[in-house]
């Protein structure tokens, strides 16, 4: 449940990066799904959607693996900053590989502390829940 919540807000505040960004360029993304796929029914709305899945995966992932070696040295201090880590390696990662270029660099600020907040709040939720 925890992680579909994430999964669903991360998703959500990406895409509305990349939907406020007005000079955002994915078609070097386009024409490599277009030389491996030759597919012309797709957009940048689906290349979008493709983004934002992406971006949440990746970091669903990287707390899911990362989160053992770390609860011992942030049990309750610093949670936030590996969020805010955990997010900034997420999206800039998946905006490097697809070479996504144009993105407001304010959204993206608001998108980093936004979904670390989100991250946060759903893991303090979620621990004073199972503690009583």
């Amino acid at each position: 449940m925890k992680n579909t919540f994430r999964f669903i807000a991360v998703a959500f505040l990406n895409y509305l990066v990349i939907f406020m960004s007005k000079d955002i360029n994915v078609e070097q993304l386009l024409k490599d799904i277009d030389l491996f796929f030759s597919i012309d029914l797709i957009n940048t709305n689906i290349v979008f959607g493709f983004i934002t899945i992406s971006v949440s995966l990746l970091t669903i992932l990287m707390i899911y693996f990362l989160n053992p070696f770390i609860e011992v040295y942030l049990m309750y201090y610093l949670r936030f900053s590996f969020y805010f880590l955990i997010n900034l390696v997420s999206v800039s990662t998946i905006y490097i590989v697809y070479r996504i270029y144009g993105y407001s660099r304010l959204w993206l600020l608001i998108y980093l502390f936004l979904s670390s907040s989100v991250m946060y709040i759903t893991d303090k939720q979620i621990n004073f829940k199972t503690k009583v």
